[in-house]
Protein backbone atom coordinates (compact mmCIF):
# COMPACT_ATOMS: atom_id res chain seq x y z
CA UNK A 1 0.00 0.00 0.00
CA UNK A 2 1.28 3.45 -0.91
CA UNK A 3 2.37 5.99 1.72
CA UNK A 4 1.69 9.65 0.96
CA UNK A 5 2.87 12.69 2.93
CA UNK A 6 0.77 15.85 2.88
CA UNK A 7 1.83 19.19 4.35
CA UNK A 8 -0.63 21.62 5.94
CA UNK A 9 -2.73 18.89 7.58
CA UNK A 10 -5.27 21.22 9.22
CA UNK A 11 -6.09 23.23 6.09
CA UNK A 12 -9.34 22.60 4.26
CA UNK A 13 -7.48 21.46 1.14
CA UNK A 14 -5.19 19.21 3.18
CA UNK A 15 -8.19 17.49 4.75
CA UNK A 16 -9.87 17.15 1.33
CA UNK A 17 -6.73 15.44 0.04
CA UNK A 18 -6.62 13.15 3.08
CA UNK A 19 -10.29 12.27 2.57
CA UNK A 20 -9.66 11.41 -1.08
CA UNK A 21 -6.58 9.28 -0.40
CA UNK A 22 -8.36 7.52 2.47
CA UNK A 23 -11.23 6.67 0.10
CA UNK A 24 -8.69 4.84 -2.07
CA UNK A 25 -7.22 2.95 0.93
CA UNK A 26 -3.91 4.82 0.65
CA UNK A 27 -1.92 5.51 3.82
CA UNK A 28 -1.98 9.24 4.59
CA UNK A 29 0.63 10.97 6.75
CA UNK A 30 0.86 14.71 7.22
CA UNK A 31 2.68 17.58 8.89
CA UNK A 32 1.19 20.53 10.74
CA UNK A 33 3.14 23.51 12.07
CA UNK A 34 0.46 25.20 14.17
CA UNK A 35 0.48 23.62 17.64
CA UNK A 36 -3.26 24.01 18.30
CA UNK A 37 -4.21 22.76 14.84
CA UNK A 38 -1.85 19.83 15.31
CA UNK A 39 -3.71 18.70 18.42
CA UNK A 40 -7.02 19.15 16.60
CA UNK A 41 -6.25 17.08 13.50
CA UNK A 42 -4.03 14.51 15.18
CA UNK A 43 -6.86 13.56 17.54
CA UNK A 44 -10.00 14.30 15.51
CA UNK A 45 -9.39 13.72 11.78
CA UNK A 46 -10.01 10.06 10.91
CA UNK A 47 -8.53 10.34 7.42
CA UNK A 48 -4.91 10.53 8.57
CA UNK A 49 -2.88 7.51 9.62
CA UNK A 50 -0.70 9.91 11.59
CA UNK A 51 -0.07 13.66 11.80
CA UNK A 52 3.36 14.95 12.82
CA UNK A 53 4.08 18.32 14.35
CA UNK A 54 6.73 20.12 12.31
CA UNK A 55 8.52 23.48 12.40
CA UNK A 56 7.28 26.22 10.08
CA UNK A 57 8.67 25.87 6.57
CA UNK A 58 11.77 27.93 5.93
CA UNK A 59 14.37 26.38 8.21
CA UNK A 60 16.88 23.56 8.29
CA UNK A 61 14.82 22.06 11.12
CA UNK A 62 11.84 21.82 8.77
CA UNK A 63 13.90 19.95 6.15
CA UNK A 64 15.27 17.56 8.77
CA UNK A 65 11.81 16.88 10.19
CA UNK A 66 10.28 16.15 6.78
CA UNK A 67 13.14 13.79 5.89
CA UNK A 68 12.83 12.07 9.27
CA UNK A 69 9.14 11.38 8.54
CA UNK A 70 9.94 10.18 5.01
CA UNK A 71 12.40 7.64 6.38
CA UNK A 72 10.28 6.53 9.32
CA UNK A 73 7.07 6.01 7.31
CA UNK A 74 8.61 4.92 3.98
CA UNK A 75 6.95 7.80 2.15
CA UNK A 76 6.47 7.24 -1.59
CA UNK A 77 5.43 10.77 -2.62
CA UNK A 78 4.77 14.22 -1.13
CA UNK A 79 1.84 16.42 -2.20
CA UNK A 80 2.56 19.84 -0.63
CA UNK A 81 0.16 22.56 0.54
CA UNK A 82 -0.30 25.51 1.27
CA UNK A 83 1.48 28.24 -0.76
CA UNK A 84 4.20 29.05 1.77
CA UNK A 85 5.22 25.41 2.13
CA UNK A 86 4.92 24.81 -1.62
CA UNK A 87 7.30 27.71 -2.28
CA UNK A 88 9.88 26.58 0.25
CA UNK A 89 9.80 22.86 -0.42
CA UNK A 90 10.02 23.54 -4.15
CA UNK A 91 13.14 25.63 -3.65
CA UNK A 92 14.93 22.95 -1.60
CA UNK A 93 13.47 19.95 -3.43
CA UNK A 94 16.90 18.42 -4.03
CA UNK A 95 17.30 18.07 -0.25
CA UNK A 96 14.04 16.16 0.17
CA UNK A 97 14.34 12.37 0.24
CA UNK A 98 11.06 11.65 -1.53
CA UNK A 99 9.58 12.60 -4.91
CA UNK A 100 7.41 15.74 -4.93
CA UNK A 101 4.41 16.13 -7.18
CA UNK A 102 5.07 19.72 -8.21
CA UNK A 103 5.74 21.77 -11.33
CA UNK A 104 9.31 22.91 -11.96
CA UNK A 105 10.65 25.44 -9.46
CA UNK A 106 10.72 28.16 -12.14
CA UNK A 107 7.03 27.56 -12.79
CA UNK A 108 6.19 27.45 -9.08
CA UNK A 109 7.81 30.86 -8.59
CA UNK A 110 5.74 32.35 -11.40
CA UNK A 111 2.48 30.84 -10.18
CA UNK A 112 2.97 32.01 -6.59
CA UNK A 113 2.96 35.60 -7.93
CA UNK A 114 -0.34 36.82 -9.35
CA UNK A 115 1.39 39.66 -11.19
CA UNK A 116 4.02 37.40 -12.81
CA UNK A 117 1.26 34.99 -13.82
CA UNK A 118 -0.74 37.83 -15.40
CA UNK A 119 2.30 39.04 -17.34
CA UNK A 120 3.02 35.55 -18.67
CA UNK A 121 -0.50 34.86 -19.91
CA UNK A 122 -1.17 38.31 -21.36
CA UNK A 123 -4.72 38.80 -22.65
CA UNK A 124 -5.95 35.66 -20.90
CA UNK A 125 -5.62 37.57 -17.61
CA UNK A 126 -7.58 40.64 -16.49
CA UNK A 127 -5.89 43.94 -17.26
CA UNK A 128 -3.37 44.30 -14.42
CA UNK A 129 -1.71 47.36 -12.85
CA UNK A 130 1.19 47.38 -10.41
CA UNK A 131 0.32 49.48 -7.34
CA UNK A 132 3.28 50.99 -5.49
CA UNK A 133 1.57 54.23 -4.45
CA UNK A 134 -1.74 56.04 -4.55
CA UNK A 135 -0.94 57.57 -7.95
CA UNK A 136 -0.60 54.07 -9.45
CA UNK A 137 -3.98 53.14 -8.09
CA UNK A 138 -5.50 56.34 -9.46
CA UNK A 139 -4.21 55.47 -12.94
CA UNK A 140 -5.76 52.00 -12.69
CA UNK A 141 -9.12 53.38 -11.60
CA UNK A 142 -9.05 56.06 -14.29
CA UNK A 143 -8.62 53.29 -16.85
CA UNK A 144 -11.06 50.73 -15.46
CA UNK A 145 -13.46 52.78 -13.27
CA UNK A 146 -13.71 49.84 -10.85
CA UNK A 147 -10.80 47.53 -9.94
CA UNK A 148 -10.15 44.42 -7.92
CA UNK A 149 -7.41 45.45 -5.48
CA UNK A 150 -5.46 42.45 -4.22
CA UNK A 151 -2.06 41.36 -2.87
CA UNK A 152 0.36 39.87 -5.38
CA UNK A 153 0.76 36.76 -3.23
CA UNK A 154 -1.38 34.80 -0.81
CA UNK A 155 -4.58 32.79 -0.79
CA UNK A 156 -8.14 32.88 0.46
CA UNK A 157 -8.97 36.31 -0.93
CA UNK A 158 -7.00 37.90 1.92
CA UNK A 159 -6.80 41.67 1.53
CA UNK A 160 -8.85 41.83 -1.66
CA UNK A 161 -11.29 44.68 -2.17
CA UNK A 162 -13.44 46.15 -4.94
CA UNK A 163 -12.35 49.79 -5.29
CA UNK A 164 -13.52 52.80 -7.29
CA UNK A 165 -11.79 55.52 -5.23
CA UNK A 166 -7.99 55.70 -5.15
CA UNK A 167 -7.78 57.49 -1.80
CA UNK A 168 -9.96 54.90 -0.12
CA UNK A 169 -8.06 52.06 -1.84
CA UNK A 170 -4.69 53.38 -0.69
CA UNK A 171 -6.00 53.69 2.87
CA UNK A 172 -6.93 50.01 2.62
CA UNK A 173 -3.37 49.07 1.60
CA UNK A 174 -1.94 51.19 4.43
CA UNK A 175 -4.24 49.42 6.87
CA UNK A 176 -2.85 46.04 5.83
CA UNK A 177 0.73 47.29 5.97
CA UNK A 178 0.21 48.45 9.55
CA UNK A 179 -1.00 44.95 10.38
CA UNK A 180 2.34 43.57 9.20
CA UNK A 181 1.10 42.22 5.87
CA UNK A 182 4.14 42.71 3.67
CA UNK A 183 2.89 41.74 0.20
CA UNK A 184 3.06 44.21 -2.66
CA UNK A 185 -0.20 44.95 -4.48
CA UNK A 186 -1.89 44.92 -7.87
CA UNK A 187 -5.15 46.30 -9.23
CA UNK A 188 -6.99 44.30 -11.87
CA UNK A 189 -10.01 45.03 -13.99
CA UNK A 190 -13.15 43.98 -12.17
CA UNK A 191 -14.83 41.07 -13.88
CA UNK A 192 -18.35 39.72 -13.87
CA UNK A 193 -19.11 36.12 -14.74
CA UNK A 194 -18.91 32.72 -13.12
CA UNK A 195 -16.34 31.98 -10.42
CA UNK A 196 -14.65 28.87 -11.82
CA UNK A 197 -11.88 26.45 -10.98
CA UNK A 198 -10.29 24.19 -13.57
CA UNK A 199 -7.86 21.67 -12.08
CA UNK A 200 -5.41 20.12 -14.55
CA UNK A 201 -3.11 17.19 -13.70
CA UNK A 202 -0.03 16.47 -15.86
CA UNK A 203 2.24 13.44 -15.59
CA UNK A 204 6.06 13.47 -15.79
CA UNK A 205 5.83 13.39 -19.60
CA UNK A 206 3.49 16.39 -19.66
CA UNK A 207 0.47 14.30 -20.65
CA UNK A 208 -2.82 15.71 -19.40
CA UNK A 209 -4.12 12.95 -17.11
CA UNK A 210 -6.87 14.71 -15.19
CA UNK A 211 -9.34 17.58 -15.53
CA UNK A 212 -11.94 18.80 -13.09
CA UNK A 213 -14.11 21.90 -13.31
CA UNK A 214 -16.34 23.50 -10.72
CA UNK A 215 -18.21 26.73 -10.14
CA UNK A 216 -18.00 28.31 -6.71
CA UNK A 217 -21.46 29.31 -5.47
CA UNK A 218 -20.70 30.73 -2.01
CA UNK A 219 -18.19 30.96 0.82
CA UNK A 220 -18.14 30.17 4.52
CA UNK A 221 -18.30 33.41 6.57
CA UNK A 222 -18.74 35.41 3.36
CA UNK A 223 -20.66 38.11 5.26
CA UNK A 224 -17.51 39.15 7.16
CA UNK A 225 -15.51 39.77 3.96
CA UNK A 226 -15.93 43.10 2.13
CA UNK A 227 -15.90 41.22 -1.20
CA UNK A 228 -17.86 38.17 -0.07
CA UNK A 229 -14.78 36.05 -0.90
CA UNK A 230 -13.03 34.18 1.91
CA UNK A 231 -11.40 31.37 -0.09
CA UNK A 232 -13.23 28.78 2.04
CA UNK A 233 -15.93 27.49 -0.28
CA UNK A 234 -19.32 26.67 1.24
CA UNK A 235 -21.07 25.54 -1.95
CA UNK A 236 -19.77 24.54 -5.36
CA UNK A 237 -20.93 22.39 -8.24
CA UNK A 238 -19.12 20.42 -10.92
CA UNK A 239 -19.68 21.68 -14.45
CA UNK A 240 -17.93 21.55 -17.80
CA UNK A 241 -17.60 24.55 -20.11
CA UNK A 242 -15.30 23.62 -22.98
CA UNK A 243 -14.34 27.21 -23.79
CA UNK A 244 -13.29 27.87 -20.17
CA UNK A 245 -11.37 24.58 -19.95
CA UNK A 246 -9.50 25.48 -23.16
CA UNK A 247 -8.60 28.90 -21.77
CA UNK A 248 -7.20 27.22 -18.64
CA UNK A 249 -5.14 24.79 -20.74
CA UNK A 250 -3.81 27.60 -22.93
CA UNK A 251 -2.82 29.65 -19.87
CA UNK A 252 -0.86 26.71 -18.42
CA UNK A 253 0.94 26.15 -21.72
CA UNK A 254 1.87 29.84 -21.95
CA UNK A 255 3.62 29.52 -18.59
CA UNK A 256 5.15 26.07 -19.01
CA UNK A 257 5.55 24.32 -22.36
CA UNK A 258 6.22 21.04 -20.53
CA UNK A 259 3.90 21.13 -17.53
CA UNK A 260 4.23 18.55 -14.77
CA UNK A 261 2.13 18.43 -11.61
CA UNK A 262 -1.03 20.17 -10.45
CA UNK A 263 -2.24 23.39 -12.08
CA UNK A 264 -5.32 24.75 -10.35
CA UNK A 265 -6.63 27.53 -12.58
CA UNK A 266 -9.10 30.07 -11.17
CA UNK A 267 -11.17 32.14 -13.58
CA UNK A 268 -13.78 34.86 -13.43
CA UNK A 269 -15.82 34.34 -16.55
CA UNK A 270 -13.32 33.80 -19.36
CA UNK A 271 -10.35 35.51 -17.68
CA UNK A 272 -7.72 33.73 -15.57
CA UNK A 273 -7.41 35.38 -12.16
CA UNK A 274 -4.67 33.08 -10.84
CA UNK A 275 -3.07 29.65 -11.22
CA UNK A 276 -1.91 27.62 -8.22
CA UNK A 277 0.82 24.94 -8.35
CA UNK A 278 -1.24 22.89 -5.90
CA UNK A 279 -4.84 21.88 -5.32
CA UNK A 280 -7.05 24.94 -4.86
CA UNK A 281 -10.44 23.74 -6.10
CA UNK A 282 -12.27 21.30 -3.85
CA UNK A 283 -10.55 17.89 -4.20
CA UNK A 284 -13.33 16.30 -2.13
CA UNK A 285 -15.98 17.45 -4.61
CA UNK A 286 -13.99 16.14 -7.55
CA UNK A 287 -13.51 12.82 -5.74
CA UNK A 288 -17.21 12.50 -4.92
CA UNK A 289 -18.03 13.29 -8.56
CA UNK A 290 -15.95 10.35 -9.73
CA UNK A 291 -12.50 11.91 -10.17
CA UNK A 292 -10.21 11.08 -7.24
CA UNK A 293 -7.24 13.12 -8.41
CA UNK A 294 -4.98 12.56 -5.35
CA UNK A 295 -5.34 8.78 -5.71
CA UNK A 296 -4.83 9.08 -9.48
CA UNK A 297 -1.58 10.97 -8.87
CA UNK A 298 -0.35 8.11 -6.69
CA UNK A 299 -1.31 5.62 -9.40
CA UNK A 300 0.47 7.73 -12.02
CA UNK A 301 3.62 8.07 -9.96
CA UNK A 302 3.91 4.54 -8.58
CA UNK A 303 2.24 2.42 -11.27
CA UNK A 304 2.84 4.52 -14.41
CA UNK A 305 -0.91 4.70 -15.02
CA UNK A 306 -1.36 7.86 -17.08
CA UNK A 307 -4.97 7.22 -18.08
CA UNK A 308 -7.27 10.24 -18.30
CA UNK A 309 -9.68 11.08 -15.47
CA UNK A 310 -12.37 13.76 -15.54
CA UNK A 311 -14.93 15.03 -13.04
CA UNK A 312 -18.61 14.37 -13.74
CA UNK A 313 -21.00 17.30 -14.07
CA UNK A 314 -23.91 17.91 -11.74
CA UNK A 315 -22.49 17.24 -8.28
CA UNK A 316 -22.99 19.92 -5.63
CA UNK A 317 -20.78 20.24 -2.54
CA UNK A 318 -22.31 21.65 0.64
CA UNK A 319 -19.99 22.60 3.49
CA UNK A 320 -20.38 24.30 6.87
CA UNK A 321 -18.29 24.75 9.98
CA UNK A 322 -18.07 21.79 12.40
CA UNK A 323 -19.92 19.28 10.23
CA UNK A 324 -18.82 16.78 7.58
CA UNK A 325 -19.31 18.12 4.01
CA UNK A 326 -21.69 16.32 1.66
CA UNK A 327 -22.04 16.15 -2.12
CA UNK A 328 -25.39 15.57 -3.83
CA UNK A 329 -26.15 14.74 -7.45
CA UNK A 330 -28.47 17.32 -8.93
CA UNK A 331 -30.87 16.56 -11.77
Amino acid sequence: MANVLLTGAAGAIGMDLAFSLNQAKINVFATEADRDNFFLVSKSCKYYNKVFQAPRAGSEEYINRVNEIITKENIDIIIPNPDFEVGFISKIREQIKSPLFLPSHETVEILLSKSLTAKKIGDLAPKTFEVSNEADLKIAISSEKVVWLRPKTGAGGKGSLIVSDSKFGWMWIEYWKKRGFSSSWIAQEYLDGGNYNVTLIYDRNSNLCGMGMLERLGYIHEAISPTGVTGDVRMAKTIKLDNVVNIAKNAVNMIDKNPVGIFSVDLMGDKVSEINPRFAGRPRLYTLSGANFPAHIVDMELNNNSSYLESIEGYKLIRQVDIEPVAIKED
